[in-house]
């Protein structure tokens, strides 16, 4: 029998051995056992290292760091109560209203009583002279207190529109009012309005001047309960003051207004007493 030669035995044993077929004698005689140990398991404090390939545990990570403390505007801000969805159609509305209840604020003597009269008249037939707003033009103006100046008493006033630069004349004067200014001195005559302007109209334009376009607002409540009184007929002055001089002509004045004098220096009282503006 050939002897097969060593270096061919060789070949033919590893060529089993990558096949898996050449088994040891000893893998096959040792019996298997269980592990032991899970490869997963921790490790024990003083345990021999873990085999080779066997998984490493992961160390435990640190905690994250605690969050900053908020300032104390931020929390104020998160605890406040939310603004409820309905609030913003209302906000929305709020300009509107606004300009409705404003509106229903406005001054009674600026849409009726004397003030409103007073100028209704004042600007008919005074402007154009005077004008619009009292400031001076043909005649002489009355704002920042100079009508006052000039006519400290309301009844000196009225006389003066009720006869004109012409009735003083005729009377023999040669100035008007409080501070004797020369009749047609500054180039311009007063016309007489006793018979164009009726009692009412000619109070309450003369009363316009002196509290509206003068500023003597002290006077207004005066006015007002004077103008109710005429209103209601409590004072009948007549249609008309009468115009032109009559006899000695200071007289005529204090007697064509001596029932308004009268009644002024009533109202006076019961203002100075605190009596009621209905009172009289």
């Amino acid at each position: 029998m050939t002897e097969i030669p060593e270096h061919l035995l060789k070949r033919s044993r590893d060529a089993k051995r990558a096949a898996g077929l050449d088994v040891p004698a000893e893998a096959v005689a040792a019996p298997t056992e269980a592990p032991t140990q899970s490869a997963n398991a921790p490790a024990v404090a003083g345990a021999s290292a873990p085999a080779v390939g066997a998984p490493v545990p992961i160390p435990a990570s640190e905690p994250p760091p605690p969050e900053p403390p908020k300032s104390q505007w931020v929390a104020n801000a998160e605890g406040r109560n939310k603004i409820p969805y309905w609030v913003m159609p209302v906000l929305l509305f709020l300009p509107i209203w606004l300009i409705m209840y404003v509106g229903t604020l406005e001054d009674p003597t600026r849409s009726e009583g004397v003030i409103f009269e007073g100028g209704e008249v004042y600007a008919e037939h005074c402007a154009s002279c005077h004008g619009a707003g009292g400031g001076g033009g043909v005649g002489p103006g009355f704002n920042n207190g100079a009508i006052i100046e000039t006519f400290n008493l309301l009844e000196a006033q009225v006389a003066w529109v009720v006869h004109g630069t012409q009735g003083y004349e005729d009377a023999g004067f040669t100035t008007y009012g409080d501070t004797e200014k020369p009749l047609g001195g500054d180039g311009a005559l007063m016309p007489a309005f006793g018979e164009e302007l009726t009692v009412e109209e000619l109070v309450t334009s003369v009363l316009y001047e002196r509290i509206e376009l003068g500023g003597y607002t002290e006077e207004l409540e005066l006015a007002e309960r004077l103008y109710d009184k005429i209103e209601s007929g409590e004072l009948d002055l007549g249609e008309h003051f009468e115009e032109g001089p009559d006899g000695d002509f200071e007289e005529d004045i204090a007697e064509m207004f001596s029932q308004v004098r009268e009644e002024l220096i009533a109202i006076e009282g019961d203002l100075a007493s605190g009596a009621g503006a209905g009172d009289g």
